[in-house]
């Protein structure tokens, strides 16, 4: 299971590289192609709008399985083990209870929006807010599997600790150890 994991969030480092190249690319060509020869790619703005929404919500993720994001743990990291745990369950059952309304929404806006289409693509508006449906079955993935390393008592203290202080603290994704967030 935990192969499945890893090769999971590969696919999703590697799709955000190759939508960020493309943003790149069509963008950049975009902006040659008019200033240059008076002409353009008119799909660019469209498709980098979609791809940067898809982007954003797959970096949620990320963010999420490596615990950077920002936040605020100066009680939580004074209280004892019980009471981090305590705050631990507390927060992951709320942040569970949002992912899953964004779930349900964001599939109400894929159903509502599939059938229209992009003036310049014709590409389904719907595609747009698929992004946020797929985030949030990988926030409860992830969310999911840290309450039950919680539950079952195999969620160290630096698990129970969900977010960091500052972005220089942020962990890296290229490196194997995840560094401590109080430091």
């Amino acid at each position: 299971m935990e192969r499945l994991g890893k090769l999971a969030l590969l696919l999703l480092r590697m799709f955000i590289v190759a939508a960020m190249t493309a943003m790149i690319v069509l963008v950049f060509l975009n902006v040659v192609l008019r200033y240059g020869f008076n002409s353009g790619i008119s799909i660019s703005e469209e498709l980098s709008r979609t791809l940067f929404v898809w982007l954003s919500f797959t970096g949620a993720v990320l963010a999420m399985y490596d615990h950077g994001h920002l936040g605020v743990d100066s009680l939580v990291r004074r209280m004892p083990r019980g009471g981090q745990v305590a705050c631990a369950i507390l927060c992951d059952a709320l942040m569970l209870f949002c992912a899953g309304l964004l779930m349900i929404g964001s599939w109400k806006q894929v159903v509502i929006n599939w059938d229209n289409a992009a003036p310049v693509s014709g590409l389904p508006i719907g595609l747009t807010h698929l992004a946020a449906f797929v985030c949030s079955i990988g926030l409860i993935l992830v969310i999911g599997a840290h309450l039950l390393r919680i539950l079952t008592g195999r969620a160290s203290g630096a698990d129970l600790v969900q977010v960091v202080d500052s972005e220089d603290l942020a962990p890296n994704p290229n490196a194997d150890i995840r560094p401590e967030a109080g430091r």
